[in-house]
């Protein structure tokens, strides 16, 4: 055991706001008010200067950078100062503080900025103890409630139900309290905050109109407001003088405090507990702290002077702390362990003098429980856990606390309930007594490479609502739908879904490696996603980002300076983790195990990820972004190790490298890598930037790149990180829609009828014409019902049809038969025993007549004008400019097409009558927002089938009323609703038990 010295600066002042204030208390339109900001107690460093306040007005109108004075104040030391003229029409004022080099103080959080309301004011403006808190809201058209939580210098939370107003209640980690309304007003009175069981600093609100939306800027921004409070003990107000101990100074328990002075009764509080109470000078009490507790301690006296009223006196001390040092219980790994009811954590992290955990079962310890030490290296806590959600962060040394690096399930929010990119807010959550998901996907094999057609999806975009992020649900909608199954895909590659900082990313800056990403959904969701694909014969892979991590990542903040992010101020010397090297983007681990006569453990933490996402989320394998940054160590090290672990996991995995070397896929056990100049040389030739065929030939042919095998190269036209095509042709070439259309089609033609690892870019295949951006860009599914995008969709499902059902596509060897750089000219041949397909490419803006050697004289089959034509020893096909001409020495039949829809339809359900379940079939004109509900006779609700955004053309759903969980569900006739924006379609349905 070992007692250490904890140093911490302690701050006592009457009024909490220490931050920012302003005068006057209640500014008024077309006046002035003057805004003060504190950096030392603010989040922008002590040394900026200037200060520049980013001000606007209603909700971030006119919003402009203003350089602030410093100004010396005669009790408060020195603060900066804005005069700002407040416009005639302003109901808001809105601003944060920032030093125009990217560092801002957001009030405490990203997202969370301050707002002084000119229509919404509370009296008293700092109250005390004693006061009853008015809160008006003036000139209001509509009745509401306030959303509030409260602070007591542990952060925020739902008030202690002593302070409740009548009529509250818990809603999204706030308290609800009605406002009473009259002549268009809303108030509400709170308080008095005048228990020991909590000493409010602050009280945070925002409002709920009855209509179910937030109060909002004119940007859509919910407003948030700050109630500050006062502790001054002037007047009839009395106070005590401690004695003992001394403020801030260090001690060990049992402690002695004592207070003089004139009160008719102290009560000593600590964090909310009652110590114990005296009724005559001087005050004492005896506080023997649990072994568990430890740093910075705020005693609060509570004093009943002879008028009844309230009032505090503080006192700050730290109270040391020990570690136990203690082998750590067998079958303990990284992370959260639960065994029934028994939870133990535990984090490698060599030299740290303490860690502690503070949960939100142990929130009695302010600082945290202190976790043992097994060795020196690994500290670990156990304990026991009712069934229930739990959610913690470690406190490294009193420095910092941070979420745990191994976490499953993340929160990670501010006070305002938003996406964080603050690592101090992120929280690691766990559930005790959680049943495991129901898998339903036993009989699922993954599909072999010759097989793969990979879709490239991002959720965010993936969506369909306006400008809302996409979801798990809505893609596990789509694969529902039977969108993917009709298109002809066989893989879906989530772009990377690990939790990553704010709500909008493409993913590929991760600081959780593996919790889902949770602006997205629930792991429930994401799980249901994969199994949901499973049952409808889709595998599903994971792009993964291991070549670096984020700043805000728990891992790289374990041995990282606050609030510095240089990599060279790490602290490598004891950080297991990173390599002491630059990087491209983020920080860069270190992959090796061993390394200049260290070891190192950042391989453990990847392997440990791989391993979750496979065995806890059943992904089917995996593309490594940027595996030349991971390095190449054989099966040691590195990239190659990590894939050869993942074979000794399931030898049936998918396995992708971001990296165009055949020799590494050939020597490791990867499957394919991402064909970089397949993609480029492919691209440009479509574009007309380019006309060297005989190297696009080369190209076409794995082997002369190298490659073991035909699936070795991973072959696109787009990706995330290209333009599509029907973008840059329209942008940059000018053509019209029609004709970008057509170099689509030159795309997908080449894809499918070349050897390699086809895959799309998720929205190619209907003509999805945005830039390459990383801002949010939802997919164009209105394009499908117009007739060139259903007409480009489809001529891409006949061509993925077409590979799909004939395996000289996928297996038949590869042969270039002509190439002509002049006219743009590529025609080769695939074959697989007996079945030939040859292919004629015209990249030129000019027709021109193909003469090539038919192989044998017989009756070929063209694939895309679905006619045929008897050849005698040679091919002479005049081929259009910018097209494709595919032949086959046996007929291939396109699908049948079905019209785009006039207008919504939903047809009779099959069977009818039945028993069990019944397919009902829906026909949209265009992609829209529709509900598909059953009722009972009498009209009463009975069952949703499907709610959200529905493809345009046919759509298929499944009804299993057996599966209700209503166990009074009966025999009889039942009502189909079919709702769109503009109209309701209701049929017949009969169910026979």
């Amino acid at each position: 055991m070992k007692n250490k010295f904890l140093s911490i600066i302690f701050l006592i002042t009457p009024i909490f706001s220490s931050v920012v204030f302003w005068e006057p208390e209640i500014p008024i339109p077309g006046g002035e008010i003057s805004i003060y900001y504190n950096t030392i107690e603010g989040a922008l460093s002590n040394e900026t200067d200037p200060v520049y306040i980013h001000l606007g007005h209603n909700g971030w109108i006119e919003v402009e950078d203003y350089e602030m004075t410093s100004t010396t104040l005669e009790e408060e030391g020195t603060w900066w100062k804005f005069i700002y003229e407040i416009p005639e029409d302003a109901s808001t004022i809105d601003f944060v503080f920032t030093d125009l080099n990217n560092n801002w103080d957001n009030n405490g959080g990203f997202g969370i900025d301050w707002h002084i309301s000119l229509n919404y004011h509370w009296s008293p403006f700092n109250p005390g103890p004693n006061d009853n808190i008015s809160i008006m809201l003036e000139n209001v058209t509509m009745q509401g409630q306030i959303g509030w939580i409260l602070n007591d210098g542990n952060g925020f939370k739902i008030p202690h139900e002593n302070y409740w107003p009548e009529g509250s209640e818990i809603f999204e980690d706030l308290l609800l309290s009605p406002l009473e309304f009259s002549d268009n007003n809303l108030s509400i009175e709170l308080g008095p905050f005048d228990e020991g069981v909590e000493i409010p600093t602050s009280i945070k609100f925002k409002i709920l109109w009855e209509d179910g939306t937030w109060d909002a800027g004119s940007n859509g921004q919910v407003m948030l407001y700050d109630i500050y409070f006062n502790y001054d003990t002037e007047g009839d107000l009395g106070e005590v003088i401690f004695t003992n101990p001394p403020q801030n100074t260090s001690v060990t328990g049992p402690v002695l405090i004592s207070c003089e002075g004139d009160a008719e009764n102290v009560e000593f509080w600590i964090t909310g507990e009652l110590i114990g109470e005296d009724n005559s000078s001087p005050y004492e009490v005896i506080w023997e702290p649990e072994s568990s507790n430890f740093g910075n301690q705020i005693v609060a006296a509570r004093i009943v002077n002879e008028n009844g009223l309230i009032s505090y006196s503080f006192l700050n001390f730290n109270l040391l702390y020990s570690v136990v040092n203690e082998p750590v219980p067998e079958g303990t790994d990284d992370g959260v362990t639960i065994i029934g009811n028994n939870v133990r954590i535990a984090l490698y992290a060599p030299n740290k003098d303490y860690i502690s955990i503070k949960g939100t079962w142990n929130t009695e310890f302010p600082n945290g429980e202190i976790m043992k030490l097994s060795g020196d290296t690994l500290w670990w806590y156990e304990t026991e856990l009712t069934n229930g959600s739990y959610s913690f962060q470690y406190n490294i040394n009193g420095e910092k606390l941070i979420a745990d690096p191994w976490s499953k399930n993340v929160k990670w929010e501010n006070s305002a309930g938003t996406e964080s990119s603050d690592y101090t807010e992120a929280h690691t959550v766990f559930m005790v007594g959680e049943a495991p998901y129901s898998w339903t996907d036993e009989s699922f094999e993954i599909h072999d490479i010759k097989d793969v057609i990979i879709y490239e999806i991002h959720i965010g975009d993936f969506g369909d609502n306006g400008n809302i992020s996409g979801t798990y649900e809505q893609l596990t909608s789509k694969i529902e739908q039977g969108y993917f199954s009709d298109l002809g895909v066989t893989t879906l590659e989530l772009m990377p879904v690990n939790e990553f900082e704010g709500g909008w990313s493409w993913g590929y800056n991760p600081t959780f490696y593996m919790a889902p990403e949770s602006s997205y959904g629930s792991p429930s969701d994401l799980k249901n996603l994969i199994n949901t694909a499973h049952n409808h014969g889709l595998s599903v892979v994971l792009d993964v980002v291991y070549n670096h991590l984020w700043g805000s990542s728990p891992l790289f903040q374990l041995y990282q300076p606050e609030g510095n992010y240089n990599y060279q101020d790490h602290n490598y010397d004891d950080c297991p983790y990173f390599h002491n090297q630059e990087s491209e983007w983020g920080y860069k681990l270190q992959h090796w195990h061993n390394m200049d006569g260290r070891n190192y453990r950042a391989w453990k933490y990847v392997k440990d990820a791989l391993y979750h996402w496979v065995n806890e989320y059943h992904f089917d394998g995996f593309r490594f972004d940027v595996t030349w940054g991971i390095g190449w160590g054989g099966t040691e090290n590195g990239s190659s190790f990590y894939a050869h672990q993942l074979r000794l996991l399931n030898p049936n995995l998918i396995l992708i490298a971001e990296e165009d070397n055949a020799m590494q896929v050939n020597n490791s056990d990867f499957d394919s890598c991402w064909d970089f100049s397949f993609h480029h040389e492919v691209y440009d030739n479509i574009m007309g930037y380019s006309s060297n065929m005989d190297y696009l030939g080369s190209l076409l042919n794995p082997y002369t790149q190298g490659y073991y095998d035909l699936n070795g190269p991973v072959t696109y036209t787009t990706s995330h990180d290209e333009q599509r095509i029907v973008y840059e042709a329209q942008s940059y070439l000018d053509l019209s829609l029609q004709d970008a259309y057509k170099l689509s089609k030159l795309g997908i033609s080449l894809l499918m009828t070349s050897p390699g690892t086809p895959m799309l870019y998720h929205g190619e295949e209907f003509g999805q014409n945005t830039p390459r951006e990383l801002n949010p860009q939802r997919l164009q599914w209105e394009n499908m019902s117009t007739s060139d995008g259903y007409d480009l969709y489809n001529f891409y499902k006949n061509i993925i049809h077409m590979r799909n059902n004939n395996a000289v596509f996928k297996e038949g060897d590869y042969e270039t038969l002509l190439s002509n750089n002049n006219n743009s000219i590529l025609v080769f041949k695939r074959q697989l025993v007996d079945e030939v397909a040859i292919m004629m490419f015209n990249f030129g803006d000019n027709s021109h007549t193909i003469n090539v050697d038919a192989a044998d004289n017989s009756t070929w089959f063209e694939f895309i004008s679905q006619s045929s034509i008897n050849i005698i020893d040679y091919f002479v096909e005049e081929i259009p400019p910018k097209s494709v001409r595919i032949f086959t020495n046996y007929e291939i039949s396109q699908l049948k097409i079905d019209e785009i829809p006039s207008d919504i339809a939903l047809m009779q359900n099959y069977p009818n009558p039945f028993n069990g379940s019944t397919i009902i079939e829906i026909n949209l004109q265009k992609s829209e927002f529709i509900s598909l509900d059953v009722y009972n006779v009498t009209g009463k609700f009975v069952e949703n089938i499907f709610k959200g955004i529905a493809q345009s053309g046919k759509s298929e759903f499944t009804w299993q009323p057996n599966e209700l969980s209503n166990s009074g569900f009966s025999s009889g006739i039942y009502l189909l609703n079919l709702k769109s924006d503009n109209k309701v379609i209701t049929k017949k349905v009969m169910y026979l038990k």
